[in-house]
């Protein structure tokens, strides 16, 4: 981690967590720091940007991964708490009070809380105009990414976080288009005015290359709200870039691999044999990706939340301090197969399948080995179906799949009673307890 010399980043996350609830923040510890030390100086923005950074990296991002996983069966669960138990069972009986809902809803808001507060504080801070385009793009990519996430779980969220806890509630059209324009802005004012040295020392780690990152989110979501060929140039943005760094999360004995932490150090969670993909999608036995995301054979999950076959956690989670990466390579590749399919341009997409099917030289060591597909390149709906098989191994615990499988199976009928077995068993989860005894703008629950 960056050492910031003016206070510790614990006293940073203190401060938030006030902005977060709305208080007012004053601190009887003379080593903490003041609202007017964080967000009105440039030592105190560094320490946020560093704080927003490790917060997000080993708290926020459990949340991603683990809930999604449960409720698409890529994990599964391997203890009797009831958060996870819940979460296995989904259907009606989800209810808004667990902890396995609550969790995502509140570390989201709080990473996006932080990211809004850095935001406001690059517009407002006198700094360089290479440091305040560098802290405002950081901060834009982590509002959009916390807001990705939460649009995939929840029906409806807050873009804007509200000191009286009243934030309206917006739609999925809406929040993806606030992503985009995050994003856009963030990857413009990067273009116009570079940013400094000073902020990327200071901020940035070495494993981060903000540019890509910030195109690998725009092709992400300009993909999912239907712009096709925005999404398709985003990702050959990445995809053509020169720069050869694989942005990633990176650990530490101080700070460890949160995936790791729960499917590998706790007897909570494994992974799912077979990526827990059924039928057509299991994936072929030559699979290279099987033995780098799945080791031996480790049983089965509780009878109660399904009893599959489940597998050691290897790939991204093998150890405490494996870096996990903020996006695949191959995410980018089927983006551009999905986008093409979706357009009917069915050879691109072909092209683009086989990309993933046969790398042997993915950096971050994902490779398939596997020939060229032999289905059926004259099917819209085949390919479809191939890209979604792909994603749902390469893409494997990144917190993609829940919204991937809403996105290419949407008459999907999830039953309303508890499912341990079915692809999905919510299409949204309610909107937490605690969230609608504060904010009156809480919208009703969806049915399932």
């Amino acid at each position: 981690m960056k050492n910031i010399k003016i206070y510790s980043i614990v006293g940073v996350f203190l401060l938030v967590t006030g902005l977060f609830t709305g208080c007012e923040t004053e601190f009887e510890n003379p080593n903490n720091p003041t609202e007017e030390v964080v967000l009105k100086t440039k030592d105190g923005l560094f320490a946020l940007a560093t704080g927003i950074r490790q917060y997000y990296s080993v708290t926020a991002l459990r949340q991603v991964v683990e809930a999604p996983g449960i409720t698409t069966r890529e994990l599964g669960v391997t203890n009797t708490f009831l958060n996870i138990n819940e979460l296995a069972k989904g259907g009606a009986e989800l209810p808004p009070e667990s902890g396995g809902i609550t969790n995502p809803w509140v570390n989201l808001l709080r990473a996006k809380g932080m990211a809004e507060s850095l935001i406001e504080g690059a517009n407002t801070v006198e700094l360089t105009a290479g440091t305040r385009s560098g802290l405002l793009a950081y901060g834009n990519l982590f509002k959009a990414m916390c807001l990705g996430s939460m649009i995939q779980m929840f029906e409806q969220v807050p873009i804007n976080n509200s000191a009286d806890g009243e934030a309206p509630f917006s739609d999925r059209a809406a929040v993806l288009a606030e992503c985009i324009a995050l994003l856009e802005g963030a990857r413009d004012a990067l273009a116009g005015t570079p940013m400094s040295d000073e902020f990327q020392s200071t901020v940035l780690w070495a494993d981060l290359s903000l540019p890509k990152t910030i195109n690998a989110f725009l092709s992400r979501y300009q993909l999912w709200a239907g712009n096709y060929a925005e999404s398709i140039t985003a990702a050959d943005a990445v995809l053509n870039d020169s720069d050869a760094t694989n942005s990633m999360w990176i650990y530490d004995a101080n700070n460890q691999n949160p995936i790791w932490n729960r499917t590998v150090n706790s007897t909570d969670l494994k992974p799912q044999t077979n990526f827990g993909l059924l039928g057509a999608f299991i994936p072929e036995v030559a699979d290279g990706r099987i033995a780098f995301y799945l080791g031996a054979d480790a049983g089965f999950a509780n009878a109660d939340a399904g009893g599959q076959a489940i597998s050691e956690m290897l790939g991204f989670a093998a150890t405490n301090t494996t870096p996990v990466p903020i996006y695949l390579p191959g995410e980018m590749m089927l983006n551009k197969a999905e986008a093409y399919a979706r357009q009917n341009q069915l050879d691109n997409a072909v092209t683009q399948i086989n990309l993933v099917r046969q790398k042997s030289d993915d950096p971050l060591g994902v490779n398939a080995n596997l020939p060229a597909w032999a289905g059926n390149a004259a099917s819209q709906t085949d390919i479809l179906n191939e890209i979604y098989k792909n994603r749902s191994i390469e893409l494997f615990l990144t917190g993609l799949r829940w919204g991937d499988n809403k996105r290419f199976f949407p008459d999907f009928a999830v039953p309303t009673e508890a499912n341990t077995t079915n692809q999905r068993n919510r299409n949204f989860y309610p909107y937490p307890t605690i969230e609608r005894e504060n904010n009156p703008n809480t919208p009703a629950n969806p049915s399932i």
